[in-house]
């Protein structure tokens, strides 16, 4: 599968400016970047992952 086809975590989070929404490959690459919104600052972090289930922070566990 090349990368253009291939399915991806939603990595999505809030701030004063409003939301912002990424994709990554790997849920490794998506707790971090989930971790990092969080650090940051945001809030209403989710990760939703290629079979459409939505991770809140304190479920971020399951995906490891």
């Amino acid at each position: 599968m090349d990368e253009a086809t291939r399915l991806q975590y939603l990595i999505s989070g809030r701030n004063l400016c409003g939301r912002v929404n990424l994709g990554r490959s790997t849920s490794e690459a998506a707790l971090k970047k989930a971790r990092e919104f969080l650090q940051e600052g945001y809030f209403d972090v989710r990760i939703s992952s290629p079979r459409g289930r939505v991770l809140l922070p304190e479920e971020f566990d399951q995906l490891e």
